[in-house]
């Protein structure tokens, strides 16, 4: 009779043990999905804390881009979802009507500038280090076709619902504006040196209206 318990006791034991195991594993989840939330709240808190940066100013309806000399469309005007600004080291605005300008002016005028964009659904300024980057088929002022999310999930659902739009890195954005300055000013050095005197700005306006970007 004594025998009979020995195998019945261990299989209590096996279970007790299985039972504290999967208590442990449990409590292992539970503690690392409570890390996760609190460091996506504080991602989100940050991302908050940025957006309502009270240096930040709105472009008014004469309100020209710093770069190219093109309007700079408000917040409620269509396209106005591509209009960036800048806060310089001396605490100045300047606004742009897109990207490429944004970034190249740091190049042209040998700047180093905290840099924002718009998020797609609210219109909020974002920092543009802190948004996802998404590169659209949307016809943007200088025909980049970014637009910029401050939430990444919102990011992945737009992305979802336009199969064409992906994820851009801010550095293949900043190469690709600097390749085409270089090639603007290759172009504007060509036309001076044969004496012609189209500016570089109404090129830009020209292949803007055009449909080829700059």
């Amino acid at each position: 009779m004594k025998k009979l318990w020995l195998p019945a006791l261990a299989v209590v034991l096996l279970l007790g043990a299985c039972g504290t195991e999967k208590e442990k594993v449990k409590e292992e989840e539970t503690k690392q999905e409570v890390a996760a939330n609190e460091a996506e709240a504080k991602d989100k808190t940050e991302k908050e804390t940025a957006v309502a940066d009270s240096r930040l100013q709105e472009p008014k309806e004469d309100t020209m881009c710093e770069m190219c000399n093109m309007k700079v469309y408000m917040k409620d005007e269509e396209m106005g979802e591509f209009s960036t600004q800048a806060i310089k080291e001396d605490g100045t605005i300047a606004f742009y009507d897109d990207i490429g300008c944004l970034v190249n002016a740091e190049v042209a005028n040998n700047e180093k500038n905290e840099k924002f964009v718009r998020d797609f659904n609210t219109k909020d300024w974002v920092k543009v280090d802190d948004a996802t980057i998404v590169k659209t088929d949307l016809k943007s002022p200088m025909n980049w076709g970014y637009v910029y999310f401050n939430d990444k999930a919102e990011a992945d659902k737009f992305i979802a619902d336009n199969p064409t739009a992906h994820v851009e890195e801010l550095q293949k954005i900043k190469d690709d504006a600097l390749e085409r300055r270089k090639k603007k000013m290759k172009e504007k050095a060509e036309k001076e040196a044969k004496g012609e005197s189209d500016s570089m700005h109404m090129e830009e306006k020209e292949k803007s209206h055009d449909g080829q970007g700059h």
